[in-house]
């Protein structure tokens, strides 16, 4: 049956398709250090979108643009084993490293375009398969055809992602102009998260959606090793540690014992849904 809507282009007036290779692109290798160090803080976070997520000891996880494992990890404490894909080298190191920390020794990384992807010859399907702020996200069909159990969306809910809270972090500090700049997407709450819940369920699927707290946090021993971490996430010359400063001060708080917590917060949606069969 045609939809009434074709909700893939409305969303797309507002939310630039993502893909693996694009000319305007940033250089992701080249930002992994970031992006780890952001998913380091939000680790207690993503238990948060995980828990969303009915699980057994028994389940394959495929994890589309992996990154530094954020997801990975987590959901390799409660499954059988995690397929960890990724087309950017740095990004699977960082993965791989972050899975050697935590002692997992059920996840598989694998170096491969999404979008070369295909069933049974570069890779098989799994029980769940998930795409997290990731490529993977662009062809929900692929993503159905690819599970067995659920696949799974997972992306910011009408609110900050990354690029959007270092900017607020870093306000102020260079004259810079960062490629990234293009990924801060102005959400439109008309044509959010509805629209790719409208997506799945006009596949036929009966989609569930949860919104849940995310955000990124962690503890330091004193207000100036807060600020030696997290100016680490993007380099500028010290002139500007004054405005850094202030720029941080919503954001860290001291506890009795002496020590100082930053905390950002923000939301994101968690949208699973069993798979469907679906015609050429």
């Amino acid at each position: 049956m045609k939809p009434i809507m074709n909700w893939d282009v409305l969303q797309s007036i507002v939310r630039p398709p993502m893909s693996d290779k694009a000319p305007s692109e940033p250089n992701w290798d080249r930002v992994a250090p970031m992006y780890n160090r952001m998913a380091e803080m939000e680790q207690p976070y993503t238990y948060n979108q995980i828990n969303c997520l009915d699980t057994t000891p028994e389940d394959t996880v495929l994890d589309i643009g992996c990154g530094p494992g954020r997801i990975t990890c987590a959901l390799a404490e409660r499954v059988k084993s995690v397929t960890a894909v990724d087309i950017y080298p740095e990004m699977l190191n960082y993965c791989s490293a972050n899975v050697a920390a935590r002692g997992l020794t059920n996840v598989n990384t694998r170096l491969l375009n999404w979008l070369d992807a295909e069933m049974d010859k570069n890779i098989e399907r799994h029980d769940i398969v998930i795409a997290s702020r990731s490529v993977g996200m662009s062809n929900i069909r692929k993503l159905n055809a690819f599970a067995k159990k659920y696949a799974v969306l997972i992306c910011w809910a009408n609110a900050p992602n990354i690029p959007s809270i270092l900017n607020e972090l870093f306000s102020g500090t260079s004259t810079r102009e960062d490629s990234e700049q293009q990924f801060i997407y102005h959400e439109d709450r008309r044509i959010g998260y509805n629209a790719v819940w409208n997506m799945v369920y006009d596949l036929g699927a009966d989609p569930n959606i949860r919104i849940v707290t995310d955000g990124f946090t962690k503890d330091f021993n004193s207000y100036d090793e807060a600020y030696t971490w997290l100016r680490q996430l993007q380099q500028f010359d010290d002139t500007f540690l004054p405005v850094f400063k202030k720029n941080l001060e919503p954001y860290l708080t001291q506890k009795n014992d002496g020590m100082v917590t930053f905390r950002r917060e923000t939301k994101t949606y968690v949208l699973w849904w069993q798979p469907v069969p679906l015609g050429d």
